[in-house]
């Protein structure tokens, strides 16, 4: 099973748009980002055929509670997939009557968001990517099944060692709860009759206990006196298939000092039972049980589940909670013993809660990460099971109800407090001591602030807590972080807790050496409680360095001083991505550095697709380069036995911009090699793309191969081609047919509904032309079947559609399939050292003789390419090292022929500098070198032209 992903592409450039990396280059998910990316899921992961989505406000008149109506597009690709039902998820909530609390952040609204169910027949990530590109939604995502975070233990009486850890009882010395705090328990189910949970319970008197069949409080629940089953959708939230909730519900806030069983850190605090499984134990319902307790006074909201899926929906249901109802949400990190992000806890405004043990140290099963809040104890923990008795049980689930627990005794000792300033105080009198505890060291700023400690929290009201948040990174750019860019980082400092002094200071460190901060102090000064202040006009800079590597994670902290409190943040900022959108002019689309085209990676993400006149709208689900010389050896960047495609290629010089250009008026040239697939054939490709602004030439952009081999022996039987997953019309892409042109050497796809757009590939170079059409649906339509089987499109098939010729696609159903195309030419024979050239037109046109004329004018401009070939410059890409440089600089670069070259460099003002070399050189690789250590240090720059075609590279000297 392949990721999921939503896709939302922003046009932010009419001429060259270089891709980024989740915006906004941060690891904080934002509600309406360009994309969100979801991790490969296990089938059990998420329910088959049923997908979340919320429609954009201004779509509110066509909303009803079982379906939205007045939307064509809509209303027509729901026929197509045969959706069974869409109805809304929270039939009872209406929009908030403000968009903004007095601190600024957005209420949510869970009014538009509804489930949709649809019979199948159609992948559920293609469905939700195609949902997404009509416009209408604000995300659209798979309807994830989270699971309980414990590691089951042998049940057996022991000493309940956490309460001292916490300092429990210190802490009760002062505060031992308040009966109107309550900590909602979203779980498997609790055993209502328990003796050490039954007096616990909220129950809400205002529907009674009597079973009346009546809504008497008009909450939209019936009979709902003991909490609400969301799972099953009735009024007993008993435990069924497992007992997980039972004992979660005691390690919160079990019965206390009542000479029955145990105690428990919430002492008199209330318990809100809210499951959120189905019969069998499965977490159906986790983030509607997550609204539930949100809607029914729960202060905490405890929710010892989780995963790695985390999209939109779940950051709304997180943002309900906390900022329009003013909840705490606590999470368990999750028991994968892992350095990862794991969801609800990783949400912006949840409260992540890592395990510990009984020295403090982290439990062996816990995670760790940047976006861990603080530790609890987790490990053997005693509590209420079912049967009315108890046992021991581990886990990050055990750690995140005890820490729920101490924010109930706080909450109960600062009754005024807002959920965030709840999490803050629990955050900012943990017990740091912890984390310089020789077991904790190699979890160096990924277990939070440290322990929760009770005691503190409700004994030190001056404590401090200020949150740098509402991040906004930029370069002053292009907002694509790159080697040499300057970032501007600025933000909201929220102060939570107790006023600030005039000493209050922010200070940003980079925790990789692949980033040098520049100004990294920020004075804050004097905030008081509730306020806030932004570094906006002053933000923090840092530099990214010479040497990052390809797409580098890089990791900050900001540092918060007031006296002797300190308060950390972190977050990363992906920087150095290898890919280039090309926005030249009307086809829009994706050079990548290993093959891929459209998206640098598998399941539309980074990258803009392929787009021709309708900017928010894909003409293209995924296209590959691919070469292959028999049925076991293909290598390509498409589709395959991995979840993320295969992986062939490797990149040796990563896509970048000819500048000035030499072709077009957008030049692209990189290099990779195939030296990752499992039978490697022993190309290197040199790649190069083409676009141009000019009347005629506007609906293409023209890529081109220069395939190398460097193995040992003789290729035989090659060939090379382009692979694409072709959806024209994007919504309606069920309708798709595809045809060639073969006196044009050109293969199409076209949509069947009336006025629909044509996109096509042609091959340009003076070798053979092959087109495949493939029924991309379940059987193939007659043809290679790229959905069934294990890999689902195997070397095998991949090397028919290659080789082989299959001139139509789609032909089995009236209004056509979802189809793919490969374009390819061949077969060759490549000597050891040798290389083949093979070109090709990306087009696009309003209808075939459109997309005909594009393709001859493609070919006029291909043939007219003259002087300098693109391998003339290009085969060793003029590499100039080192770079930068204190002494000899040494140029390399490639001649296919002899050639008159002139190589001068100039400084940064365009002052000419030296003459590196002028006259004749024969064809081949050729090797110079120059002596830069008279020169001051800064910015050179190399022109070498060739045959009156010239190009630059910049080289820095830095010369003591």
């Amino acid at each position: 099973m392949r990721k999921f992903t939503a896709l939302l592409v922003c046009a932010l450039a009419v001429n060259l748009l270089v891709a980024q990396v989740n915006a906004p280059q941060t690891t904080e998910l934002k509600i309406g980002s360009s994309y969100f990316t979801m991790p490969n899921l296990a089938p059990d992961e998420y329910l088959p055929n049923t997908i979340i989505l919320k429609v954009k406000d201004q779509y509110r008149a066509n909303c009803q509670q079982f379906g939205i109506t007045g939307l064509d597009k809509l209303t027509g690709f729901f026929s197509m997939v045969g959706t069974e039902t869409c109805e809304k998820m929270f039939p009872n909530h209406q929009k908030p009557a403000k968009q903004y609390n007095e601190l600024g952040q957005k209420l949510a609204d869970l009014s538009l968001i509804y489930t949709m169910k649809f019979n199948g027949g159609f992948g559920l990530e293609k469905v939700i990517n195609k949902l997404f590109a009509l416009g209408y939604f604000e995300f659209v995502e798979p309807y994830y099944i989270p699971k309980a975070e414990f590691t089951p233990n042998d049940p057996q009486q022991g000493s309940q060692y956490h309460l001292t850890r916490i300092d429990a009882y210190l802490g009760w010395n002062t505060q031992q709860g308040s009966s109107n705090v309550v900590i909602g328990i979203t779980d498997t189910g609790i055993e209502l009759t328990h003796n050490d949970l039954s007096g616990q319970i909220k129950y809400n008197t205002a529907d009674g206990p009597a079973v009346n069949g009546i809504d008497d409080d008009l909450d939209g629940f019936i009979d709902n006196y003991y909490g609400w089953d969301v799972g099953m959708n009735d009024r007993d939230p008993s435990w069924q298939a497992n007992n997980h909730g039972v004992h979660v519900s005691g390690c919160a806030a079990a019965h206390t000092n009542n000479n029955t069983m145990i105690a428990a850190p919430g002492f008199n605090c209330k318990l809100l039972p809210v499951k959120i499984s189905d019969a069998s134990g499965t977490l159906i319902a986790a983030y509607q049980g997550i609204t539930y307790a949100a809607d029914h006074g729960a202060d905490i909201i405890n929710c010892s589940w989780g995963g790695g899926g985390g999209g939109a929906f779940g950051q709304t249901i997180i943002d309900y909670a906390t900022i329009n109802m003013g909840a705490l949400v606590i999470a368990a990190c999750g028991n994968n013993s892992s350095d990862e992000a794991f969801y609800p806890a990783a949400y912006n405004y949840v409260i992540s809660i890592a395990s510990t043990g009984a020295t403090d140290i982290k439990s062996g099963f816990s995670n760790y990460n940047y976006t861990v809040d603080v530790c609890a104890p987790g490990s053997s923990i005693l509590s209420t099971i079912n049967g009315n008795t108890t046992g021991q049980m581990s886990g990050t689930s055990m750690a995140s109800p005890v820490a729920a627990g101490v924010a109930g005794i706080i909450k109960s000792q600062y009754p005024t407090y807002t959920g965030l300033q709840v999490g803050a105080m629990l955050k900012a009198t943990a017990k740091s001591s912890i984390l310089s505890l020789s077991g904790n060291l190699a979890y160096a700023n990924k277990l939070g602030t440290g322990l929760v400690n009770m005691n503190n929290g409700v004994t030190m009201p001056t404590a401090k807590y200020i949150e740098f948040a509402n991040r906004f990174i930029t370069d002053n750019n292009d907002d694509v972080f790159m080697i040499g860019d300057v970032l501007s980082i600025s933000g909201d400092f929220i102060n939570y807790l107790a006023p600030t002094t005039s000493a209050c200071t922010a200070t940003l460190t980079s925790l990789s050496g692949n980033c040098t901060v520049i100004n990294g102090s920020f004075p804050i000064g004097v905030l008081a409680t509730l306020a806030q202040t932004n570094n906006t006009t002053t933000p923090f800079t840092a530099q990214i360095n010479t040497g990052t590597p390809i797409n580098a994670v890089i990791p900050f902290r900001v540092a918060i001083t007031d006296g002797s409190s300190t308060t950390n943040h972190y977050f990363s900022v992906i920087v150095n991505v290898d890919y280039i959108n090309v926005t030249m002019n009307d086809v829009w689309t994706t050079i990548t550095s290993k093959g891929r085209i459209g998206y640098n990676q598998d399941g539309q993400q980074q990258g803009l697709g392929f787009k021709y006149m309708i900017p928010d709208s894909a003409m293209m689900y995924e296209s590959s380069m691919m070469i292959g010389n028999s049925s076991t050896r293909v290598s390509d960047m498409f589709r395959g036995t991995a979840a993320t495609g295969d992986v062939d290629n490797s990149t040796l010089v990563r896509v970048y911009q000819v500048t000035p250009t030499v072709f077009s008026d957008f030049d692209l040239s990189g290099q990779f090699r195939d030296n990752l697939a499992p039978s490697p054939i022993g190309i290197t490709t040199r790649h190069n793309a083409y676009a141009w602004m000019s009347i005629g030439n506007r609906k293409y952009v023209i890529v081109e191969y220069w395939l190398k081999n460097t193995g040992t022996s003789t290729v035989s039987n090659l060939w090379c081609g382009v692979i694409s997953d072709w959806d024209v019309t994007d919504v309606t892409y069920g309708n798709n047919k595809a045809n060639q042109d073969a006196s044009r050497k050109m293969g199409y796809v076209y949509n069947t509904i009336g006025g629909g757009y044509y996109a096509g590939i042609k091959v340009l170079t003076q070798t053979p032309f092959n087109h495949y059409g493939i029924d991309n649906v379940g059987g193939g339509g007659g043809g290679v079947d790229p959905t069934a089987g294990t890999p689902e499109f195997s070397t095998s098939e991949k090397f028919t559609v290659l080789s082989t010729s299959r001139p139509t696609a789609g032909n089995t159903q009236t209004n056509g399939n979802d189809v793919m195309s490969c374009v390819s030419s061949g077969p060759f024979t490549v000597n050891v050292g040798d290389s083949v050239k093979v070109a090709f037109a990306l087009l696009a046109g309003d209808n075939l003789a459109d997309l005909q004329t594009s393709a001859d004018n493609a070919q006029v401009m291909y043939d007219g390419l003259t002087g300098m070939s693109s391998e003339s410059l290009n085969e060793y890409g003029f590499d100039v090292y080192p770079n930068p440089t204190n002494g000899l600089s040494y140029l390399q670069f490639f001649l296919d022929e002899a050639a008159t070259v002139d190589i001068r460099l100039f400084d940064a003002l365009g002052n000419e500098v030296a003459t590196v070399a002028s006259g004749e050189m024969g064809a081949g690789k050729q090797d110079l070198w120059a002596d830069l250590s008279r020169l001051s240090s800064g910015m050179y720059y190399y022109q070498i032209t060739v045959n009156g075609k010239t190009i630059s590279k910049k080289i820095i000297v830095t010369n003591e």
